[in-house]
């Protein structure tokens, strides 16, 4: 028998009934850009909505992060790289597209998903945490309006009726405003030294990091502030139990099959 089918007879196993051991107990597990980023072997491709429900086939899938950007319209669509051209149909930049035109450009994969708005998400999260990446380039080298950005977090947060609600920032404009809208706020600090050093650090509830710029003893710095920690860009076995190891409160993951496997023996 094919280790391809093979694996689809193991994962069950793995995961119904609870009878595998957690040994990352610590450690919640996440979909990076649903459920993986630029993965060439991935079933669907990142932020579509096929790879947000495949992510949710996971019980213990517990988090999914998004990419988002605003269009013309002040719109949130899920879009991860600067320019539409190198991986879909369209051309330019989210931010510069009407809401008209972004509903007609696929991305160029296997499967030819459409690009989709948040609000194409199910609205009912069913207790997983929805994280929002807001990508806030406004695509002519500045920053995306204040006014359509607190709008469209403010609809997201509408319509997530129940949900669980966090945002990574990336300048950390307007803390207090988005986090009385209800989102948990991480900011996507370079090293633990510069979100420990963050004037803001205590409007934070916590940090995202690669895996690769920060060390165990990092993770327990951030945590001693009180503040979560997440960690992403881990693809590899190797990577993946390195980032385990470091016992990050999250773990966005590229491979969501191998960290589940790895997670529970």
């Amino acid at each position: 028998m094919s280790s391809k089918y093979l694996i689809w007879i193991i994962l069950p196993l793995l995961f119904c009934c609870g009878k595998r051991k957690d040994l990352y107990p610590d450690t919640v597990i996440g979909g990076h850009a649903c459920a993986g980023l630029h993965i060439s072997s991935s079933n669907y491709h990142d932020n579509s909505l096929e790879a947000y429900k495949y992510a949710r086939s996971f019980e213990t899938v517990l988090m999914i992060e998004v990419d988002a950007q605003l269009s013309s319209d002040g719109t949130l669509w899920l879009f991860h790289d600067p320019e539409l051209d190198k991986e879909s149909t369209g051309t330019g930049s989210v931010s510069q597209k009407s809401d008209a035109y972004l509903s007609g450009v696929k991305y160029e994969s296997l499967e030819h998903e459409r690009l989709i708005r948040l609000s194409d998400l199910p609205a009912d999260l069913k207790g997983i945490r929805l994280l929002i990446d807001l990508k806030e380039s406004d695509g002519a080298g500045g920053l995306i309006d204040s006014t359509k950005l607190i709008s469209a977090l403010n609809q997201a947060k509408q319509y997530f009726y129940n949900g669980d609600l966090g945002m990574v920032t990336n300048t950390g404009r307007f803390l207090s405003t988005i986090k009385g809208l209800g989102f948990r706020i991480y900011y996507n600090a370079v090293n633990s030294g510069q979100f420990l050093s963050y004037p803001n650090m205590s409007l934070a509830d916590g940090a995202i990091f690669r895996n690769s710029d920060i060390a165990i003893s990092d993770v327990n710095s951030v945590k001693s502030f009180g503040k979560e920690v997440i960690i992403y860009d881990v693809r590899s076995p190797v990577g993946i139990k390195s980032a385990l190891d470091k016992a990050p409160d999250y773990l966005l993951t590229d491979d969501i099959k191998a960290t589940l496997i790895e997670k529970y023996k």
